[in-house]
């Protein structure tokens, strides 16, 4: 979530110091597909809490001068193995700004799959939606006046663009309203034993949703508050229940409803930190002033175990990424 002005401001200064050029390539068109029936937001779901349940072991790498320094939380994650084999402060509850997002994907894909919903029409008609697509900073996708937008649509408008009008706009698909999804996202951190603690499906900290009334879960100031750990793991069971997400999440452009969406993913091919060697495909960007510059990547070599990584509140979140990424793959043997 990020958005634009400020947080380009921050990329592009690390990308000077770097020496990096931003090249854009032609938009990537994306294929409509046709309409289904309008879904009653108000019916009842219930999410499989203990769908794609694991466990997870801790074996770390043991690291001296590779710490990432930059990051106030850094966490890489052996997805093939289910080890967490770094870990910074990754037990610490901390904003984390639209990497919060993934639990909503999560939610949302899960009753796609199940209901056969991906074509269904969501209800985005709520004027605070609108306005919080139309706002210069937060917004990005338009809710465009009579036109329908399907559970896929807003699934890769927040994925790729991290749209917060949409993210919220697909809880209230799940669940039938804002506050019944949050209370769903908190139930499955709680069912994976996560330490996480959820107030907005956007990963918004509740004083920018105020002015679209969607400040309704804690109190004014409040924020989700998620380990980069629970992170992690949150990334990992999206991939577990849905491993077409990295098709969609590795696109530097998509089409969605005329609009072009903007992946700010910088570690993507065509992009500033790109590097052919890492194999990075994945996965979510988040920004805002109080959480700072989020990232979680997900890639994998040939012949080596998928890699998942989180960083929060890094200045430096893709060359920190890339080593992170890179320190693991070093360390592959360690791993087994």
């Amino acid at each position: 979530m990020k958005k634009s002005i400020k947080r380009l401001t921050i990329i592009f200064v690390a990308a000077i110091g770097l020496g990096a050029y931003e090249q854009f390539s032609n938009p990537f068109l994306f294929i409509r597909k046709e309409y289904t029936k309008i879904t009653n937001s108000k019916q009842g779901y219930q999410p499989d809490y203990q769908q794609d349940s694991q466990t997870y072991k801790t074996d770390l790498i043991k690291v001296s001068q590779d710490k990432v320094k930059n990051a106030s939380a850094a966490v890489a994650l052996d997805s093939t193995k289910n080890k967490v084999v770094y870990s910074q402060n990754g037990d610490k509850k901390i904003k984390v700004a639209s990497l919060a997002k993934l639990m909503t994907l999560y939610l949302a894909i899960q009753k796609a799959e199940k209901n056969n919903g991906w074509n269904q029409i969501v209800d985005t008609s709520n004027k605070g939606l609108k306005k919080l697509g139309d706002d210069v900073e937060l917004g990005g996708f338009k809710f465009k006046d009579g036109h329908k937008y399907t559970v896929r649509d807003l699934y890769k408008a927040a994925l790729v663009q991290s749209s917060n009008n949409a993210a919220i706009a697909l809880g209230q698909w799940v669940a039938g309203s804002n506050v019944k999804f949050i209370k769903m996202m908190n139930q499955q951190a709680k069912s994976w034993n996560l330490d996480a603690t959820f107030v907005s499906s956007s990963g918004l900290e509740n004083s920018d949703l105020a002015k679209f009334g969607y400040a309704q879960v804690g109190g004014k100031d409040d924020a989700n508050m998620i380990s980069a750990k629970s992170i992690a793991i949150i990334a990992d069971h999206v991939l577990s229940i849905y491993p077409k997400v990295i098709d969609d999440a590795k696109q530097v452009y998509e089409k969605v409803d005329g609009q072009t969406l903007f992946n700010e993913n910088s570690l993507l091919p065509g992009r500033p930190f790109y590097d052919e060697s890492l194999h990075v495909d994945g996965l979510k960007t988040g920004y805002t002033v109080a959480a700072g510059l989020c990232l979680v990547a997900t890639a994998q070599q040939p012949g080596k175990d998928r890699v998942i990584t989180v960083v929060v509140n890094d200045y430096a979140e893709f060359s920190d990424t890339a080593k992170l990424i890179k320190l693991v793959n070093n360390h592959d043997a360690a791993l087994k």
